[in-house]
C-alpha cells in the first residue's frame, strides 16, 4: 500500500520526541559556549574557521578522495555522494573498531552492534550489507559465501581516513551495488627514524582495547607497524566478544619517482552472536582474515603515472550452533576461501583530461562443510570463480564545470559478464556552493554456490548541493533514487527514495554543532508494499568542542527501523554518547592524552531485532600517547 508523505512524519511521535531533545541539545550547547564566551579563546578568525572546515572551496587539491576513480581526484569536482572521515575525527569519539567510525554517518546504519567488537552489518539508505563492499586500500575483505563484512573486525588504529561512498560505484570497483566503505591506511612517518602510539582503555563488563604502533623512516625505507587486542564480556548473556589484529607496510622511496610497497594484514574476530530463544539454539563464529599486497608506483612522466598490485587473501571462518534446551552441538560450519589477483592502472593528465584506465584480475575459491548432528547430515560444497575488469573513467574539468564519465566491463566464470557505466558532474556556482548530479548501473555478485547465478543489479540517480554562502554554516543536501532487481528464488524489484542533508556550523569559541537527516522510503514495487527493516528516518546531532587541550562531543542518533512487531525490535529513543579527552602533556615530540565514553547515557532503547539489543549505559575510559 502506498507509504505516508514524508512531510507527515514530523507530527509524528518521532517528531515530538525530537523536538523535546533538541531543547536538551540546546541547553547543552549553552552550557559548553557560555562559559568559553566570557573567558580567553583561542579560537580562529572567522575566515580561518571557515578555511579549516570548508577548503574544499579554497583550496581543492588538498582534499582528494580516491574511492571514486582509483586516482587521486579532488573532492569538489566528485559528483557522487561522498563522506570522508579523519583520522583525527576517529581519535576524537574514542572509537574502537571501523564499525563505531561509519555508525555515525547520516544515511548509514550499523545494526548489531551489542558490544565493542561484536558482529554487526552495514547499511546504505535501506542496501544491505551484502550490496556493500569494505575495502582497506582498495582490497576487498568481504567473503564470496554471503558477499559480506563485517566493518567491526578492522581496527581504527590503521586508519588514516575513510570513505563512504553511497550508491552504485560498480563502474570502478565492480561488484558494489549499494556502494562502499573504503579504508585509506596510515603511511610511515617521514620525517622520523622512530615515532609511534599507544593507548589503553578499560571499561565496564571486562571490556578492554589495547593498542601501539610504530612508524618511521630510515633512508629511502619507510616502516609502519600495528597491533591490538580488544575484548569485552559482552552486555547480554552469551554475548562476549575478542579481536586480535596485527599489520605490517613497508615503503621504498624511490627518489621522486614513485615507491615499492608490502603489506600484511591480520584481523580475528570470535564474537558470541547471543541467545536465539525462538529457534532454540546460540550461535557462535570465528574468521580469520589474512591479506597481502605488493604494489608498485611510479611516475612515468610529468604526465603519465603508472600503479601495478598483487594482492592475495586468505580466510579462515567457523561457526556454532548449539541448542538451548539441551546443549547438544545443532550446527557446525566451515569456510576456507582463497582469493589472489591483481590490479594495473594508468593515469594519464592532458589539458582539462584525467584519465584512468586498468585491469584487475580476482581468482577466488572457496570449501565449505556443513554438518548438522541432529539431523545425520553432512555436505561439501567446492566453488570458484574467476574475475576480469576493465575499467575507464575521465575527470573533465573546465573553469567551474566538472564532467565524470565512466565505465567497466566485468567478466565472471559463473555470473557471467556485465557492464556498468556512471556519469556525474558538478558545477561550482558563486565559489561557495557546489551542485552535484549522478547517475550509474550497478550490480552485486550473488553468493559463490555452483548452479548459482543470478546477480542483483539496479540504477541510482542522484542529484544536490552544498554550500557555504549561509554565514558559519556548512550545508550538503542530496536526493536519492535506487531502483533495484533482487534476484532470489523470483525476480523482485525494490525501490528506495528520498534525501539526507547534513550540516555543520563554523568552529566559534572551539564550539561547532553537526546535525544530519535522512528520510528513505523503500518499498516493494511488486506488491507496493514497505520493505521492512529499512530505517525510514534517521537523526545525528552533535555538539562539539576542542581546544587543543581539551577536547569533547556529546553526539546523538536515531534510527526508525520499520521492523515487524514479531521481531521484538525496540526504537523510541535517541542514543546518546558523551566522548571526553584532556591532552595533560604536550612538547615537540610527545603527547599525552586522558580519555573516556559515556555510552548511552540516558540508558535508551536503539535496536531493529531483540536478538542485537543495544547495550544498556555503560562507562569506558583510558590513557592515548605518542611520540
Amino acid at each position: 500500500m502506498p507509504t505516508s508523505s514524508p512531510f507527515k512524519t514530523a507530527k509524528t511521535g518521532v517528531g515530538t520526541l525530537f523536538r523535546r531533545l533538541s531543547s536538551l541539545l540546546l541547553g547543552l550547547f549553552c552550557l559548553v559556549v557560555l562559559p568559553n564566551m566570557i573567558t580567553p579563546c583561542t579560537a580562529q578568525a572567522e575566515t580561518g574557521s571557515d578555511r579549516d572546515l570548508l577548503g574544499l572551496y579554497y583550496d581543492p587539491q588538498e582534499l582528494t578522495v580516491t574511492s571514486t576513480t582509483r586516482s587521486p581526484r579532488p573532492l569538489s569536482r566528485s559528483a557522487e555522494n561522498i563522506t570522508v572521515i579523519s583520522a583525527d575525527e576517529i581519535e576524537a569519539m574514542n572509537a574502537h573498531t571501523l564499525a563505531d567510525v561509519i555508525a555515525i554517518v547520516p544515511g548509514v546504519q550499523v545494526t548489531g552492534n551489542t558490544a565493542p567488537g561484536s558482529n554487526t552489518a552495514t547499511e546504505f539508505a535501506g542496501a544491505t550489507t551484502q550490496f556493500i563492499q569494505i575495502l582497506i586500500d582498495g582490497v576487498p575483505i568481504d567473503d564470496q559465501v554471503e558477499n559480506m563484512a563485517l566493518a567491526s573486525m578492522v581496527p581504527v588504529q590503521i586508519i588514516e581516513r575513510v570513505e563512504v561512498l553511497k550508491g552504485p560505484a560498480s563502474s570502478s570497483w565492480g561488484s558494489s551495488l549499494g556502494g562502499i566503505v573504503n579504508v585509506i591506511t596510515k603511511e610511515p612517518a617521514l620525517h622520523a627514524p622512530f615515532s609511534g602510539a599507544a593507548s589503553f582503555s578499560g571499561g565496564e563488563n571486562g571490556t578492554r582495547d589495547g593498542r601501539g604502533e610504530l612508524s618511521g623512516t630510515v633512508g629511502n625505507l619507510g616502516y609502519y607497524l600495528s597491533g591490538g587486542n580488544l575484548q569485552s564480556n559482552g552486555f547480554h548473556p552469551f554475548n562476549a566478544t575478542e579481536n586480535n589484529n596485527a599489520y605490517a607496510k613497508l615503503r621504498w622511496n624511490l627518489a621522486d619517482k614513485g615507491s615499492l610497497r608490502l603489506t600484511l594484514n591480520s584481523m580475528e574476530t570470535s564474537p558470541q552472536v547471543g541467545l536465539i530463544t525462538y529457534a532454540d539454539y546460540s550461535d557462535r563464529f570465528k574468521l580469520h582474515i589474512l591479506q597481502s599486497t605488493l604494489a608498485f608506483d611510479y611516475t612515468l612522466t610529468d604526465r603519465l603515472s603508472f600503479n601495478v598490485m598483487i594482492k592475495g587473501t586468505r580466510y579462515d571462518y567457523s561457526k556454532i550452533n548449539n541448542t538451548i534446551s539441551t546443549s547438544e552441538r545443532f550446527a557446525t560450519i566451515t569456510n576456507d576461501e582463497k582469493t589472489s589477483g591483481g590490479t594495473a592502472i594508468l593515469t594519464w593528465r592532458q589539458g582539462l583530461h584525467t584519465l584512468t584506465g586498468g585491469v584487475e584480475f580476482d581468482h577466488g575459491q572457496s570449501k565449505t562443510k556443513l554438518d548438522y548432528p541432529l539431523y545425520s547430515y553432512k555436505d561439501k560444497i567446492y566453488a570458484t570463480n574467476d574475475k576480469w575488469g576493465f575499467f575507464l573513467n575521465d575527470t573533465i574539468a573546465w573553469e567551474r564545470l566538472t564532467v565524470t564519465p565512466a565505465v567497466r566491463y566485468d567478466m565472471t566464470s559463473q555470473t557471467g559478464n556485465f557492464f556498468s557505466p556512471s556519469i556525474g558532474a558538478t558545477v561550482d556556482i558563486t565559489g561557495k556552493t557546489l551542485l552535484r548530479a549522478y547517475a550509474a548501473r550497478g550490480y552485486n555478485l550473488p553468493v559463490l554456490t555452483p548452479g548459482y547465478s543470478n546477480k542483483d543489479t539496479g540504477w541510482t540517480v542522484q542529484a544536490g548541493l552544498e554550500t557555504t554562502e549561509i554565514p558559519f554554516l556548512w550545508f550538503k543536501g542530496t536526493w536519492f533514487r535506487h531502483e533495484f532487481k533482487e534476484r532470489g528464488d523470483t525476480v523482485t524489484r525494490t525501490l528506495r527514495e528520498g534525501f539526507e542533508i547534513e550540516a555543520r556550523t563554523t568552529p566559534l569559541y572551539n564550539t561547532w554543532l553537526t546535525a544530519g537527516y535522512v528520510f528513505t522510503d523503500a518499498k516493494n514495487l511488486e506488491t507496493d508494499e514497505d520493505i521492512n527493516t529499512v530505517a525510514r528516518q534517521t537523526w545525528d546531532l552533535g555538539v562539539h568542542y576542542d581546544d587543543k587541550t581539551i577536547r569533547g562531543s556529546l553526539v546523538g542518533y536515531y534510527r526508525d527501523w520499520n521492523t515487524p512487531r514479531s521481531w521484538g525490535g525496540k526504537y523510541n529513543n535517541f542514543i546518546w554518547d558523551l566522548n571526553l579527552g584532556w591532552r595533560f602533556f604536550r612538547n615537540n615530540n610527545a603527547e599525552a592524552e586522558l580519555f573516556a565514553t559515556g555510552h548511552n547515557l540516558f540508558d535508551g532503547n536503539q535496536y531493529h531485532d531483540e536478538i542485537f539489543k543495544n547495550p544498556s549505559r555503560w562507562f569506558e575510559g583510558g590513557l592515548r600517547i605518542k611520540w
